[in-house]
């Protein structure tokens, strides 16, 4: 089709070319003709006015004739008489009188001396036409002439005869007059006309042997092509004006006008190739966005994995055939540990790099007929085509894991990433590739809570555990609705002074068919669903709300401490809502206390000192929840504006008995008192470990010894709870 492409746009150009000339070459003749049309009427009309001059030029001859009659050949005060006639005359520049040929008076005399005494029988080439003239009894008109005086004219020679005595008539002379072609030129439209671009010529023809004589010209050669003649009639001889006007760049003209057709011819050709190309352009394009969009719709843009969408369709295809060809499929999820951390600290565009190269890691670990597809953010999937058992299954998902955890060279440092991974298999845990898609996302999901670097199959509890969590969500969302929480305080105890110091808030349940539910037992929903955030607002407000009524029963207040989730803790509208609960609620900020956990401030540091020296200009004081367990440094810890250290119970459980916790609390008492920071050690449940915290140096502490939490509002601190046994 491009071919009949082409061939049809060259025949255009060679129609429009030809088109073109013949418009080119038909519009010259028409202009050509106008032309013609012009210089005719214009000839006529100068032909007419030279010949109006010359004949009233001559007619100062006939005057002077009639006064060498009139007086018999003797004419009285010759110079007056001319002078007379030269001033009606003004293209005459002299007048002579040639009685038998030979010029006897001339006026003005001056400047004309030369031409005294010349016999005009015998002068050059005017001899033949001067005796013709006297012997036909006709006027004559000669030249143009070089005047033996100098200069150039014509001479119109006027016969006289004069009757003698008998009546006879003879030849007396010549009445002559000079009349100046310049004068005579100055006096028609011809010089104007040639200012114009016109060209003229007024020429006396051969004759006689004589050559062709140019009485006048315009000074520029005739245009050959538009030359128009016409005769001028003067006594006793034929001449001839000649004009024209043609374009002197009249080549010029009809190449441009050729070149033009073919800039026409060409363009127009064009248009045709790109009007009729265009469709074909337009469809190919079309395929080609097609394709992008395909390739972006089922594809990964960063790494070229197959996405969700596409991983969604092959694997219902890949189960299709297994149902018939029979063997196993399995599903791997797989999620980078701690992926945002490096993204966040060493920024976007390296985690991208290192998200290409697991991607990468993960194409050499499996076969080619496998499926690598990245799931969005730092999850992936593999699908493994007639995997085998769990045994080989296992030794492949280690394998895989080993090889993601070597070190990733970028930007000049050595990044190590640990994966999690969950593994379902088909046909045994489902047939369909959303109860696939479903069951590798739970079991990924027990990966990650079991830690890092874990690799989990799927069972079936994983999903009757997922169920539970989705219907205590929908209950918890309507808890909060309808005022089924309640909040439980225990009492932190100052060792020192017997008494109590503060209280720590506590979120009960009242399920109405469950009945009291503890915090571990919703609270991995409400982190999983994001109801964390709004029910830490609700806990808040609640312990503000109690701490105001205190105040307001004018009862003794001691500073209540509260647990601030990680999701809430990055809300960004965080220090928008304390401010706001705190405006609302009148608390005195110095009355709370954040417990908040080491692993969440040690994630995006700088981040969290902006959030916490904010806490800190509205007077909360700052708790780091489960000290111990996270990765906190004693650099980093001396960077954090924080008031206390609570000592996780895991190490108070056993510090009779495991020297190992004890020398980890006694470090920490002694780090704590370095950095002027109080300790408050957690889960004290005898009077041992109270003895010991105490003679550790720890002042404060909290536990079933001291009190359980108790459901209402914020207990009185007066008398001091009763050891519980």
């Amino acid at each position: 089709m491009l071919r009949k492409t082409s061939v049809f746009s060259a025949c255009v150009f060679v129609a429009t070319l030809l088109l073109g000339f013949y418009w080119n070459q038909l519009n010259q003749t028409l202009q050509q003709r106008d032309q013609a049309s012009l210089v005719r009427d214009l000839i006529n009309t100068q032909v007419s006015s030279v010949e109006r001059l010359l004949n009233l030029s001559l007619l100062s001859t006939e005057l002077l004739a009639h006064e060498v009659r009139r007086s018999q050949g003797e004419p009285p005060d010759f110079a007056a008489r001319a002078a007379e006639i030269l001033r009606d005359f003004p293209s005459v520049s002299s007048l002579q009188l040639a009685p038998g040929g030979i010029n006897l008076q001339i006026f003005p005399f001056a400047g004309n001396e030369a031409a005294l005494g010349l016999n005009i029988f015998e002068h050059g080439s005017t001899a033949i036409a001067t005796a013709r003239a006297r012997d036909e009894h006709r006027m004559t008109i000669n030249g143009p002439l070089t005047l033996v005086q100098g200069g150039s004219a014509v001479i119109g020679r006027n016969p006289v005869y004069l009757l003698d005595a008998s009546g006879k008539e003879h030849f007396w002379g010549f009445v002559s007059a000079v009349i100046d072609i310049d004068r005579l030129l100055s006096v028609t439209d011809l010089q104007k006309l040639a200012t114009r671009g016109f060209q003229y010529e007024l020429v006396r023809p051969a004759d006689a042997g004589l050559p062709e004589r140019v009485v006048f010209s315009s000074g520029e050669a005739l245009n050959g092509d538009n030359v128009q003649t016409l005769d001028v009639r003067v006594p006793n001889d034929r001449w001839q004006l000649r004009m024209s006007h043609g374009l002197a760049a009249q080549g010029l003209v009809v190449g441009f006008g050729h070149f033009l057709s073919l800039f026409a011819a060409l363009t127009l050709a064009w248009l045709v190739h790109y009007v009729l190309r265009e469709p074909y352009r337009l469809r190919a394009l079309v395929d080609s966005r097609t394709r992008e969009l395909h390739e972006l719709a089922y594809h990964d843009y960063l790494t070229g994995l197959v996405n969700r969408r596409l991983l969604n369709e092959q694997l219902g295809q890949v189960l299709r055939e297994q149902s018939y060809a029979g063997g196993q499929v399995a599903l791997l999820y797989l999620d980078l540990d701690d992926f945002k951390r490096i993204n966040d600290s060493m920024g976007h565009e390296v985690g991208d790099q290192l998200l290409v190269e697991v991607a990468n890691r993960l194409r050499g670990q499996v076969r080619g007929n496998d499926i690598v597809a990245r799931l969005g953010g730092d999850e992936f999937a593999v699908v493994l085509l007639n995997s085998g058992g769990q045994h080989d299954l296992l030794r492949l998902a280690e394998k895989i894991v080993l090889a993601l955890s070597r070190p990733v060279r970028l930007n000049s440092r050595d990044l190590v990433i640990s994966t999690s991974m969950g593994i379902t298999l088909a046909p045994h845990d489902g047939d369909s590739a959303s109860q696939l898609l479903r069951n590798a996302d739970l079991a990924l999901y027990a990966s990650k809570r079991r830690g890092k670097n874990c690799i989990e199959f799927f069972n079936i509890d994983m999903q009757r555990e997922a169920l539970r969590l989705m219907l205590l969500e929908e209950d918890l969302r309507h808890a909060l609705a309808h005022r089924q929480l309640a909040l439980a305080f225990q009492p932190i105890v100052n060792l020192e002074h017997n008494r109590v110091a503060a209280f720590e808030a506590l979120v009960r349940w009242h399920h109405p068919e469950q009945g009291l539910l503890m915090p571990g037992h919703f609270i991995p929903a409400a982190e999983q669903s994001g109801l964390i955030v709004p029910l830490g607002y609700w806990v808040l407000r609640s312990v503000c709300q109690g701490l105001v009524a205190r105040i307001e029963a004018q009862r003794d207040v001691v500073p209540v401490a509260l647990n601030i989730s990680p999701q809430q803790f990055r809300d960004k509208h965080f220090m928008i809502e304390v401010q706001a609960i705190l405006d609302e609620t009148g608390v005195p900020p110095e009355l709370l206390e954040f417990e908040i956990t080491e692993s969440t401030l040690m994630d995006n540091l700088a981040a969290t000192i902006d959030i916490l020296n904010a806490l800190k200009v509205l007077g909360i004081r700052i708790s780091i929840d489960d000290f111990g367990t996270g990765y906190s440094s004693l650099a980093l810890l001396k960077q954090l504006p924080v008031d206390t250290l609570k000592i996780d119970r895991c190490f108070v459980k056993d510090i009779g008995e495991d020297e190992e916790d004890r020398q980890i609390i006694q470090a920490v008492i002694a780090m704590s008192a370095q950095l002027h920071l109080e300790v408050i050690a957690e889960g004290v449940e005898t009077q041992a470990q109270s003895d010991l915290l105490y003679a550790f140096g720890c002042r404060r502490v909290q536990g079933y010894f001291y009190g359980k939490p108790v459901i209402g509002a914020i207990p009185d601190t007066q008398p001091l709870p009763q050891p519980v046994l």
